[in-house]
Parts: structure tokens; sequence; C-alpha cells
């Protein structure tokens, strides 16, 4: 739960709709969030999380990093880094690169990407260094349907989405590579919201969004997320239930 809400800067009783992508198109950008943790009267800042795009002759190039504070150390330890290209125009991924220090154990993916036809190949590399040094490695090939995205590139997948052209209960779906396994994403546009954070009143689309595989049908609850309405779009707050308390990610409005 931690690692995605970190990531993905996302389904009952509703009406289907195919993933088309609205005409947004994205300048270089640079983003940061702060991840708090709620449980009663405790609110804290648990981590920090930064992303930047930068659009260069080849394609999009993106990086993600994401780390926790000293005191969430202690329980969990993020430290991760997502990089990749993504496709100048439809922004499909072409590269994606996961490097992860998660809970004393370190993960290493690179996906690279082909399309044929209407579906997706990815080629997987993964290492994996477990607490007792113990390595794995594996070479895989994986293909899904459009719209496939990964943990990274579905950041702007989902900002892409028209939500001014849908109605509330409207679901868009994609096939999201993630590790070993292709998991299906659900994105539900609940309708337009306004709220306040950073001393500043922000018009939001409001949607939840959930990840299942083949063998669960809800790999994870539903998270909720705010995206602002103008401009390039920017989700300025995401919010999800954790077993205990909540974890929040929200927009850091940059100084002047």
């Amino acid at each position: 739960m931690i690692r995605r809400l970190l990531i993905y800067i996302a389904f009952v009783f509703a009406v289907t709709a195919s993933a088309v992508a609205s005409d947004l198109a994205f300048d270089n950008e640079e983003l940061s969030f702060r991840v708090t943790y709620k449980w009663g009267l405790i609110h804290k800042v648990a981590g920090s999380a930064g992303i930047k795009l930068t659009r260069e002759a080849d394609g999009y190039h993106a990086m993600l990093t994401a780390r926790t504070q000293p005191w969430a150390d202690r329980i969990f330890m993020v430290r991760d880094t997502l990089s990749g290209i993504m496709r100048l125009g439809d922004m499909s991924p072409l590269l994606y690169d996961k490097s992860t220090h998660e809970d004393r154990q370190y993960r290493h993916d690179i996906i690279h990407y082909s399309y044929h036809g209407n579906r997706a190949i990815a080629n997987v590399e993964r290492f994996k260094r477990d607490r007792k040094g113990k390595i794995e490695t594996a070479d895989t090939t994986m293909s899904a349907l459009l719209p496939a995205v990964d943990m990274l590139s579905v950041y702007y997948f989902v900002r892409r989405l028209p939500f001014e052209n849908m109605k509330p209960r409207t679901v868009s779906r994609a096939n999201i590579f993630s590790g070993k396994k292709i998991e299906k994403l659900s994105i539900t546009y609940d309708g337009d919201e306004r709220i306040e954070l950073n001393g500043k009143k922000y018009d939001c689309y409001r949607i939840h969004f959930m990840f299942s595989s083949e063998r669960i049908k809800n790999s994870s609850k539903p998270m909720k997320a705010w995206i602002v309405k103008t401009g390039s779009r920017i989700p300025i707050k995401l919010e999800g239930e954790l077993p205990i308390g909540k974890i929040q990610i929200l927009y850091n409005e940059p100084t002047k």
C-alpha cells in the first residue's frame, strides 16, 4: 500500500469507458509531495516524494523518487527511484527502470517495451537481494492488451483521461506491468469537488482506483485522488487506508 501510494502520483456499479486520452500535452515539470500518516490524534509527515518530467528528442524522460522519514524508517524504510522514457504524443512507455530499497530488501527491475498491433510486449529483467543477502535473477517476457502502463507512466495516463467528458461512476481500465505480473487497474471518476490545501482552494476531479490480479479480484483497497481540473492536471491529494490509520500524499505548492 505505501509503495503504491508513493508513486501513483488512480468500481462497482459503473459504466465501463474506453481509456481514450485527452488532448493534454505536458511540458517540463517538477513536482514535490509530502507523505503523511494519520491515526487518531497522530498526524505526522512520514516521507517525501518528487517527480520530474523532461521532454527530449527521443521522448519524455521521467523520474520519481520516494523516501521515508527517519522515524518511519524504523517501521518500514523506503528508498525508491523509478525512471523511464515515454513516447512523445501518447506517452506510452518505452523504458521502465525501478530500483527499490524497502524493508532491508533491494529490487531492480528493467522493462523494455515494444508494440505490435493492440498489444504491448514487455521484456523484463529482474534482480532481487533479500534481507539475508540471497540473490535472485530472472528474465521474462510478458504481453498485455492496450492501454498498458507501469507504475511510473500510469501517473501520466491517469492525468490524460478525458474526465471533462465523463459522467460520475464512469470507469476507465488499463493493464499495468507490476514486477513479475500484470495487474488490472480500474479508475472510477466520482465527480467534481472543491478542496482546500496549502491555504488555497482547488477545483478538482475526484477519482478512486483499485488494483486486481488474475488470482485476487481486489489486491488493494480503493485509493482516492483529487486532480486539479485546470492546467496540467496535477494530482494534489491521494489517500489510502492502512490496517491501522491512513496515508495521504499532499502536493507541496512551489515557493516563489
